[in-house]
């Protein structure tokens, strides 16, 4: 079995290792002696030569403990010369994972996928496996439905979500597939304003987003009646703990999302520094595929992955990350994306809007804001929160606002969602 074998049946991206005498094959050796005076029985030969790491496969003997070349990877990361060593299991064999020199390392250029026919159009080829196959991810599949991108600045997740999003316009017509944007940062989601694909156009505003939200958890229901499940539409979120603190409520639509989505044709991708219950809150069971780049510590790893042993520290960041999903945990390197793929995008003068079926920012505020009952919290008719809404574009305070038989703290956050 070769290392290509390990991970997927996809043919493998062509490979250049070095030749005898390269420093591979010298890394390979140090590796193997180093095993061989803690008496492990181990061979240890180069299985992936790739643009950032050498993996290697180690053919353990009979009766040996994987755990003991894993308790190794400080001393392997020293007999290599390396800042870190990730070991990782596989059938029949170890890999151990060495980062190059800096130097020697590359980034995986978006060209060497591009070209790559997908097998259905909802599947991406998120990037190259340590095994040198491509890592598919379709959204199709339930096991996929929604994924999460983390990672610490730096490890390359904007990047990652920029490919994915690329491949997936470039594979599917704006009639078959849709995409609703949230960028609290402002910036992150330019490349793809003027997209055909928009429902809406990119929100970063708290409000909007919250709108824009409670139209999708609408859209879940309209569908569910109507037993609709097209287009696909596609939620994006740019730093969704980001969201979490500046729209609490919007904890609850991603959860209702996220748990029946999929079976409506609606599915979630979301960036986050952290992936974990802090960002996530009670959509983190339903994200059943996460994209891991390079955490901040070893304590964080398990909170970020959602599992033991994946070493999410020892990444490299700039696009290498962890693919991981209900039954695998794969390390893949993700492409660099840059102006000639966005430069392919389709392109509208004109993106279509939503708003008419978004909620009143007036009535969605009321109804976010205080949801309790009590003294001067009485349900308003549609006629007056037409007529907040039009003292509230007059220049209307709170203390105008109480003419409506609402009380002070009420009317103080209405005028504050109005302002923002």
């Amino acid at each position: 079995m070769t290392g290509a074998e390990f991970f997927t049946g996809t043919p493998p991206v062509k490979a250049q290792v070095p030749g005898p005498g390269g420093q591979a094959h010298l890394t390979a050796a140090l590796l193997q002696a180093t095993l061989s005076a803690r008496r492990i029985t181990a061979m240890v030969a180069l299985a992936w030569d790739g643009p950032q790491m050498w993996a290697f496969s180690a053919a353990l003997g009979l009766g040996e403990e994987p755990g003991r070349v894993e308790r190794l990877a400080g001393a392997l990361a020293l007999a290599a010369g390396a800042e870190s060593c990730r070991v990782s299991r596989g059938p029949g064999r170890l890999l151990i994972e060495i980062p190059k020199p800096l130097s020697e390392r590359r980034p995986l250029r978006a060209g060497r996928l591009d070209g790559l026919t997908p097998p259905s159009a909802t599947s991406l080829a998120v990037g190259i496996t340590t095994g040198g196959q491509v890592a598919w991810l379709d959204l199709a599949d339930e096991r996929t439905c929604h994924l999460i991108i983390g990672g610490t600045t730096g490890s390359g997740k904007t990047v990652a979500l920029h490919w994915l999003l690329y491949r997936l316009l470039m594979q599917n017509s704006p009639l078959d597939l849709r995409l609703v944007a949230l960028d609290p940062k402002h910036t992150e989601m330019a490349p793809f304003e003027q997209t055909p694909h928009l429902l809406h156009p990119v929100v970063s505003a708290p409000l909007e987003t919250a709108r824009l939200l409670a139209w999708t958890t609408g859209e879940l229901d309209r569908r569910a009646v109507r037993g609709e499940r097209q287009p696909r539409l596609v939620v994006v979120i740019e730093e969704v703990a980001d969201l979490m603190q500046t729209s609490p409520e919007a904890a609850g639509a991603l959860a209702r999302i996220a748990q029946i989505g999929r079976g409506l044709g609606v599915h979630l991708i979301a960036t986050t520094q952290q992936p974990g219950a802090r960002s996530l809150g009670e959509g983190l069971m339903n994200f059943p595929a996460r994209l891991v780049g390079r955490v901040a510590s070893a304590t964080l790893t398990y909170g970020a992955a959602g599992r033991a042993r994946t070493m999410a520290d020892q990444l490299l960041g700039r696009g290498d990350f962890l693919l991981l999903t209900a039954d695998s945990t794969i390390r893949v390197q993700v492409p660099l994306i840059d102006g000639r793929q966005f430069a392919q995008l389709p392109r509208t003068a004109q993106v279509a809007s939503l708003e008419e079926e978004l909620p009143s920012l007036v009535e969605f505020a009321d109804r976010a804001v205080d949801p309790r009952g009590g003294q001067g919290r009485r349900e308003l008719g549609p006629t007056e929160y037409a007529e907040i809404e039009g003292a509230l574009r007059d220049g209307a305070g709170p203390a105008e606002l109480r003419t409506f038989g609402i009380g002070w703290n009420r009317a103080r956050r209405l005028c504050e969602a109005w302002r923002e």
